[in-house]
């Protein structure tokens, strides 16, 4: 079942329940309001009988004609009858009197008053003291016009009820479908992407918190998902171009070599150059594999940043004897701790200060750490050759390199690698550049 009409069997259901109680509430309201007012109208007419019964012998002739008037015009005579202490008819032209029984009498008596009714009249009985003796007075009125009166409001209420019913169905189903909509668009956006647009985010207007939510959930996942995907797109072009160097080397080394005898001395040099090579498959291997995930299956957990840097610093110095000044301008230690995947920023940033010193000749490098409100940047300088202006666009895209680093050994990938690691840990990485050097900004 679809959950619009869902929607509209839960309203419809809601509605029903309430607007049922709410009419058993209103007519059994109405039935004891009325009841109430018939025992008080009875009330009267009970003691205005009493008076004209039996008080007639200490009433002066027009008194007694003003009470026969007024009662005449409230009750019929039919509709009276006075019982004595033996509960015998003294009074009143009531005729059938089985309903008045002994019992309602003494209740009478004892309260003083007293109601009841049948499905014809309601009784309304006062006990009256006269110097003839103690009396039960008792009247009566049809419940002809009462019984449409109730009628008459259950037709009401179930004509409102049917009506409300049929109104609320359709306005939920109208409801249900302007609910539904930001949904439907959803499914209409997500049915027409495909392998080269899966990646655009979702778009919606004039929606709701919850949708919000689930379009911002759906797009972070699948810009988590695009984030992997160029991560292994970007592995396959990596080893295909970062392997191809490296054996071609070998194979032309080793056809070299066989070409001709060689000396003991030729053997061990071109031995020392197939390590070479080897070593530089292994480190190309090994890069690849922690860009791939093989490795590190890209598994993030809180990390200090500046150890991180520190571990890089260290091995540059080993390996580069390189000059590295560190300056740490931040005060909220906080801001060093972060979630990443300490392998694969190690060599993304060991890619940025590696080019430092190879584009600066091995010159100082000044890294910076620093507060940017509530926000880490870490900004890498060098002394180098810079980057030329028109290079600086395209400077982070697989295996381009500027045009000014003919002579410095290089295949175009580290930048770019960096790039997708920095954007896989939602790292800025901005580039400034002029003819005496470069200053690459990490924004955390």
């Amino acid at each position: 079942m679809k959950l619009k009409h869902r929607l509209s069997l839960y309203s419809v259901a809601i509605f029903t329940v309430v607007i049922l109680a709410f009419s058993v509430l209103i007519y059994f309201a109405y039935y004891a309001q009325m009841g109430e007012k018939e025992n008080q109208s009875l009330e009267s007419k009970s003691l205005l009988a009493a008076i004209y019964y039996l008080e007639q012998d200490e009433l002066s002739l027009s008194e007694h004609t003003h009470v026969q008037n007024q009662l005449y015009k409230t009750i019929s005579r039919r509709n009276i009858a006075v019982f004595d202490s033996l509960d015998r008819l003294h009074s009143g032209d009531m005729r059938s009197t089985e309903a008045i029984t002994p019992a309602f009498l003494q209740q009478v008596r004892m309260a003083k008053i007293a109601f009841f009714a049948t499905d014809d009249f309601f009784y309304n009985g006062i006990f009256y003291q006269d110097n003839q003796g103690d009396f039960v007075v008792i009247t009566r009125e049809p419940k002809g016009e009462f019984n449409a009166q109730m009628k008459s409001l259950f037709h009401i209420l179930l004509a409102v009820f049917l009506v409300g019913l049929l109104f609320i169905f359709f306005f939920s189903q109208y409801l249900s479908y302007i609910a539904y909509q930001p949904i439907v668009r959803i499914i209409a956006q997500i049915r027409e992407r495909d392998s080269r647009n899966f990646n655009e985010p979702l778009s919606l207007f004039k929606t709701y918190t919850e949708v919000e939510d689930l379009v911002k959930t759906y797009n972070h996942f699948v810009t988590r998902i695009a984030e992997t995907f160029n991560v292994q797109k970007n592995f396959i072009d990596y080893v295909s171009h970062e392997l191809r160097t490296p054996i071609a080397a070998l194979l032309g080394t080793l056809e070299v070599t066989k070409s001709k005898p060689r000396t003991a001395e030729e053997y061990t040099h071109v031995i020392g150059q197939l390590q070479q090579y080897t070593t530089d498959l292994q480190e190309t291997l090994d890069h690849m594999m922690l860009l791939s995930g093989a490795k590190t299956n890209f598994e993030f957990s809180s990390i200090r940043i500046d150890e991180v840097v520190w571990q890089v610093i260290e091995n540059k110095i080993l390996y580069h004897r390189a000059h590295i000044d560190v300056d740490i301008q931040v005060v909220d230690n906080a801001l060093l701790c972060i979630q990443g995947n300490e392998k694969l920023l190690e060599l993304a940033i060991g890619n940025i200060v590696e080019n430092a010193i190879k584009y600066s000749d091995n010159q100082l490098v000044r890294i910076v750490f620093r507060q940017d409100v509530d926000h880490l940047v870490i900004s890498v300088q060098d002394r180098g050759i810079g980057i030329p202006e028109k290079d600086l666009s395209n400077i982070t895209q697989n295996f381009y390199r500027g045009q000014n680093t003919q002579h410095y050994q290089g295949k175009g990938v580290g930048l770019s690698m960096a790039q997708v690691i920095f954007t896989l840990h939602g790292i800025g990485l901005t580039l400034s550049s002029c003819t005496s050097g470069t200053t690459v900004l990490l924004h955390f």
